[in-house]
């Protein structure tokens, strides 16, 4: 019995390694997802890749960002389970046909696991029922840093609309107009400096719509709010944009690596 649980074990390790589950957000919240590549490789199936994953999305009529993503294959490596940064992805069209994978959510790639009725099948989808359980009992965890992530995006909101009244005042002094791209360069400045891409950008990096900000992540967040209530001060102290911006990116070093201070002290 034991040296059964032990071959067991075992499996389980080497399907980990192969297969490895990741978390991703998808439809505003976190969720387990697997690289339908790596599910391909592990199955064994006989056909290519792309033939099988589209095969299989039409036969059982999954949905775009619903039940899978459309990435860059490249970005989807060594992420571990307790990865706490977004993964990043791209557009199909963003990459060619050999870097392109698709992220399952864990109960689609259960779905697909369990149709090829076979020792491999039936032995991953143990797995994946066990990552769902390891979940589970984590998810208190995951839901308190959830709560952290929205009180940083709600933060980041209070500062918002204080940096466009601020730039509007500074420009009225100065008996100049302001026009909606003033007010989009500001933000392009943090966002490329954080995220090193505009909102634009982002949207199409990451195949998305609406508001970047309920993508990112609790650090990403506090990082926006602090270059924003930073930019605040800038603007009153009269500082024009050419100016701003390199003292922005200076400021965004210095909070980076205090950043990094205090969590190599953390225990």
């Amino acid at each position: 019995m034991g040296n059964k649980q032990t071959e067991l074990e075992k499996k389980m390790t080497n399907i980990t390694n192969l297969v490895p589950v990741t978390e991703t957000q998808l439809n505003g919240k976190l969720q387990q997802t697997v690289s339908a590549k790596d599910l391909h490789n592990y199955l064994n199936v006989g056909n290519d890749f792309l033939t099988w994953i589209k095969g299989r999305i039409k036969e059982y009529g999954l949905i775009n960002n619903d039940d899978f993503l459309i990435i860059d294959s490249s970005e989807f490596r060594n992420q571990s389970t307790n990865n706490e940064q977004q993964i990043k992805w791209t557009s199909e069209r963003g990459g060619d046909r050999k870097s392109t994978d698709y992220i399952l959510t864990i109960g689609t790639a259960k779905v697909l696991a369990m149709i090829e009725n076979n020792e491999k099948g039936r032995a991953i989808r143990k797995y994946f029922i066990r990552c769902e359980q390891h979940f589970k009992e984590i998810e208190p965890v995951i839901q308190k840093k959830e709560l952290k992530r929205l009180k940083a995006r709600i933060e980041v909101a209070d500062y918002s609309r204080p940096m466009c009244d601020a730039l509007t005042i500074q420009r009225l002094s100065q008996n100049k107009e302001t026009k909606l791209h003033h007010y989009t360069n500001e933000f392009n400045i943090i966002n490329g400096i954080v995220l090193g891409m505009s909102a634009k950008d982002f949207r199409k990096a990451h195949n998305i719509t609406g508001d970047i900000r309920n993508y990112l992540n609790e650090q990403q967040l506090n990082h926006l709010a602090y270059l924003e209530k930073s930019n605040i001060t800038l603007i009153d102290m009269g500082w024009d944009y050419e100016k701003r911006k390199p003292e922005l990116i200076k400021l965004s070093k210095s909070y980076m690596i205090r950043l990094l201070g205090d969590e190599a002290s953390c225990p």
